[in-house]
């Protein structure tokens, strides 16, 4: 069938002043080199249908009239003879073409008959990781992870088990994004971000030794700051900054812990500690990266935080002396004008404080 279809090929007429090829993008980066020919692409068609039906792998059409490998022994390239369909290392070998030509469909097709072959072959693992890499390619994220998670949980040693954790990174990431999986036997397509995060979650602890644990925790961090979620994302952060100290991007971590830190406070009604955990983190950066944290002003934030701090404490003050406890309002505004000297709060406590006839030197106070 396949020498059926070359023969077809060749014996289509072909003009100068048309490309002999043109490549097809797809959104996952692939490119599959494609022939021009409009007829080329309903022989294909037609080949892959008739290969299932009849039992038979199909196999792609040539683009190259033979195929070289180098020897390391002879050193020398040798021509290397085509996949032979139906046999265990030809159809996997074929089903890699189809990969290569971005044909995922075809590739699981193949490798669903391929399994249950040849349950004990040496390549099993390697036709389970193409498997789980071409359903994540066609958008089948549940597919794909189940692939992903059976290959590193048989065969965790290997030489696919660290490009499975990689696929893991790219299902977290879609689902992350809010891409859809399939769910229910694929009647419904849902939304899946908390599995996301389980992915990423299961990298930190079972994969502590790979890259993929500290990419791990940084995209989780990066998550919860890029939706709001700052109290999330400080934890998140500051785990990273502590597991990481080496980290290129500790910096960052120590930065945006701070800033989640600040951004969870709620305004002058509500608790202040995450003003004064905010103000311990920036000194901490401040501390480790001076010269960025000048150039960030962070030395100017801190300040602002103390600000804010004594607009609470002044706020304190004037809540007891509205509901009439001038024994706790006296103690907030002497607190206000101690603690936070310089500040306009500190000066509007004072001044109430000489109008209930206790004058307070601000100049003299000392924090």
């Amino acid at each position: 069938m396949q020498a059926e279809l070359d023969r077809q090929i060749e014996s289509y007429p072909k003009t100068g002043s048309l490309p002999l090829s043109r490549s097809v993008g797809r959104t996952s980066g692939h490119s599959a080199h494609l022939p021009w020919w409009p007829g080329l692409s309903i022989l294909a068609g037609t080949l892959v249908m008739v290969c299932q039906a009849l039992g038979a792998t199909p196999t792609p059409a040539r683009d190259h009239a033979e195929r070289m490998t180098f020897d390391p022994k002879s050193r020398q390239w040798i021509i290397t003879p085509p996949p032979a369909p139906g046999t265990e290392d030809g159809d996997l070998d074929i089903a890699r073409q189809w990969l290569a030509r971005s044909e995922y469909k075809t590739v699981v097709k193949i490798i669903d008959d391929w399994l249950k072959s040849y349950p004990d072959s040496p390549r099993y693992a390697e036709a389970v990781y193409l498997r789980a890499t071409a359903n994540l390619e066609r958008g089948d994220y549940h597919a794909a992870h189940k692939g992903y998670q059976e290959l590193l949980n048989t065969y965790p040693g290997s030489p696919y088990a660290e490009r499975a954790l990689a696929g893991e990174f790219r299902i977290a990431e879609q689902y992350l994004a809010g891409k859809r999986r399939k769910a229910w036997g694929g009647l419904i397509w849902i939304r899946d971000r908390d599995g996301g995060i389980e992915i990423l979650n299961d990298m930190i602890t079972h994969y502590s030794d790979t890259p993929y644990a500290p990419l791990g925790q940084l995209t989780k961090a990066d998550y919860y700051y890029d939706r709001g979620d700052f109290e999330l994302a400080e934890d998140e952060y500051a785990i990273y900054a502590r597991e990481y100290p080496r980290s290129r991007y500790h910096s960052k971590a120590l930065y945006r812990a701070a800033w989640s830190a600040l951004a969870s406070f709620r305004g002058i009604k509500f608790d202040e500690s995450a003003l004064i955990e905010a103000r311990e983190r920036f000194n901490q950066y401040m501390e480790q990266y001076p010269e960025m944290a000048r150039q960030q002003d962070v030395p100017v934030i801190l300040e602002q935080i103390e600000s804010t701090r004594a607009d609470k404490c002044l706020d304190i003050a004037k809540f007891y002396d509205k509901t009439d406890k001038m024994g706790a309002a006296r103690y907030y505004y002497r607190k206000t004008v101690r603690v936070w000297p310089g500040t306009p709060a500190a000066a509007e406590a004072a001044g109430r404080l000489a109008t209930l006839g206790e004058p307070v030197e601000i100049a003299d106070a000392t924090r």
